[in-house]
């Protein structure tokens, strides 16, 4: 079963291939195993250290582990190894070596290591573990400012 990602969520070209996840012709799995820590995905798909990054730049995704999995009747929380950036929303999440077989739409709340939470409604396989590998599609905050004047009567 294979997944299709929004482009406009991610904003690289990312695919599945078997229960691998591609950006270009890279393999996020592999990637993964040979870092010890989390790293951004640039726009054409290149890995970016997070720690020499400053924190103004949002890059569009973020490749992390998981440390503690919980899941119950259609909600996850994914406690992550690293902190995101303040200014930044998950706009999608895919789990890295694990089949989409038994998948489903979840509310998928994201706790990061300075204990931020951000909640995103995501397709989730059913046996996501701690050590599992996640990769955040991620985007700016928008801020909300009124179209109108405030008008005094």
């Amino acid at each position: 079963m294979a997944r299709s990602f929004d482009p406009t969520s991610w904003r690289l070209p990312i695919h599945t291939q078997a229960d691998d996840i591609l950006v270009g012709e890279r393999s996020l799995r592999e990637e993964s195993r040979q870092r010890k820590v989390a790293f951004y995905l640039d726009v054409d798909g290149e890995p970016t250290c997070q720690s020499l990054c400053p924190a103004s730049m949002l890059f569009p995704a973020l490749v992390t582990r998981v440390t503690a999995a919980h899941h119950t009747a259609g909600r996850a929380t994914l406690h992550i190894d690293t902190a995101l950036p303040l200014t930044a929303v998950i706009a999608d999440l895919a789990i890295v070596g694990h089949p989409l077989c038994g998948a489903s739409m979840s509310d998928v709340t994201i706790v990061d290591t300075a204990g931020h939470r951000r909640t995103v409604h995501a397709e989730l396989p059913a046996n996501v573990a701690a050590t599992s590998t996640v990769v955040l599609a991620l985007g700016w905050v928008e801020a909300h400012l009124p179209t109108q004047p405030a008008v005094s009567v």
